[in-house]
């Protein structure tokens, strides 16, 4: 009888004493708040998207850029006889695009910079969207790993007991080698759950941009466990804001619109540009005479060799093109949404379900399993198999919890929406 209490007591204090991540020293406590602030700070992608928007910047602002004129200075000098005659000629040239060339250019280039502003929002929503992935995938990894750890503790403990019991007399030898190869299982559990553990936790580290390493990514404390609950907007409100708030839609449209702009600049280019020249001429006569004047001038280009069909036809390509990738993702934003929500709705619904079920109450039969196995009121069997439904359903939660986050982070990214 004293041995089967402290069975007990040493099967309850494995299970309810292992010590938690955050309880340990030398924790760094992570909201999702602040993974999602640090992830857009550190993000590569993003400073990499700011530039590109810079660059944009300049691109239209070079496009409204006036032609620079042409300075010329030219000198002639004829001799015959021993006379010398010369002129000098300086002049200014300049051209013109009077026909709207240089306001196309710079439609196309306005265009393109919204284009570019609406992939910056978009990289900052998938940056977003990957950190709180990763966060979600962190917790449950955690989770999933101090189940394992907890069970591993229960059976080494429920290991040294058994020895006792075996020597007592008070257990069989295939009872006793059973929970051997039972405790080897769930230590082989644990070790794969420690390692997944370690790679959500060093994923999300590289994300926030912190160290890597295993070491400095177990001391991160991640403080948030979002309830499930249900959205209560429609689907087809989901989708018409999706299709009317996404950043990769409104850049895509942007795109189209700027395709179309560049059909009608390289249109205009067919236009040559005018070339107005004016200047100063002093002209000295072989008789020592001087003459001063002026020059003035025009040029225009024939447009007999290059008449710009091969830039137009480039155009109208790039235009169809980019009008065609736009109504594909259009397409594939409204698959996505259903695809998210409906995924989101049932995994909420699944999640309330099963926290009714576990918890405390779970808790509370695993143990009442662990006293009555320890009476000898049930078998080995039996309380193996209670261990294993409450590891598996606790776990289960877990994974479905990281699934149902990353559904509400998918329809936040899409529709613009604060869901967190």
């Amino acid at each position: 009888m004293i041995t089967q209490m402290v069975f007990v007591g040493t099967l309850v204090i494995a299970w309810l004493g292992a010590p938690s991540a955050a309880a340990q020293g030398g924790t760094t406590p992570l909201s999702l708040a602040e993974a999602r602030s640090r992830a857009l700070a550190a993000s590569p992608e993003l400073r990499a998207a700011v530039l590109a928007l810079t660059a944009a910047v300049g691109r239209t602002r070079q496009a409204g850029a006036w032609t620079n004129p042409t300075l010329s200075y030219g000198r002639e000098q004829t001799s015959r006889a021993g006379q010398t005659t010369s002129q000098s000629i300086l002049s200014l040239d300049q051209s013109l695009e009077i026909f709207g060339q240089r306001g196309a250019r710079r439609r196309v280039a306005e265009l393109e910079q919204s284009a570019t502003a609406a992939r910056l929002s978009a990289t900052r929503s998938a940056v977003s969207y990957e950190a709180t992935r990763a966060y979600a995938a962190a917790v449950a990894a955690t989770q999933r790993a101090a189940l394992a750890d907890e069970a591993a503790r229960a059976f080494g403990t429920a290991r040294r007991v058994s020895r006792a019991r075996l020597a007592g007399g008070d257990v069989s030898g295939y009872q006793h080698r059973r929970l051997f190869l039972e405790a080897a299982r769930y230590a082989t559990l644990r070790s794969t759950a420690l390692l997944a553990r370690d790679s959500a936790l060093r994923s999300l580290s590289l994300l926030i941009g912190s160290s890597a390493r295993t070491d400095s990514a177990a001391r991160l404390a991640l403080t948030d466990t979002l309830a499930p609950a249900p959205l209560t907007l429609p689907v087809d409100s989901m989708v018409t804001l999706a299709l009317a708030a996404r950043s990769e839609l409104l850049a895509g449209q942007l795109d189209a619109e700027a395709a179309a702009a560049g059909i009608r600049a390289a249109s205009a280019e067919q236009i040559p540009a005018l070339t107005l020249s004016g200047g100063y001429k002093d002209e000295r006569l072989a008789t020592g005479e001087s003459l001063r004047g002026f020059v003035a001038g025009v040029s225009l280009p024939l447009p007999l060799w290059d008449r710009r069909g091969g830039a137009i036809a480039a155009a109208r390509g790039e235009g169809g093109r980019r009008t065609a990738e736009l109504e594909r993702l259009r397409r594939q934003t409204v698959l996505e949404i259903e695809d998210a929500y409906a995924g989101h709705q049932a995994l909420s619904g699944q999640l309330v379900e099963l926290r009714g079920q576990l918890g405390e109450e779970a808790r509370k039969a695993r143990r009442s399993a662990e006293a009555a196995y320890a009476e000898g009121e049930i078998s080995l069997l039996e309380w193996l198999d209670s261990v294993r439904a409450y590891q598996e359903a606790e776990a289960a939660y877990s994974t479905l919890w990281s699934e149902y986050v990353t559904r509400r982070a998918a329809l936040e990214r899409l529709t613009g929406l604060t869901l967190f």
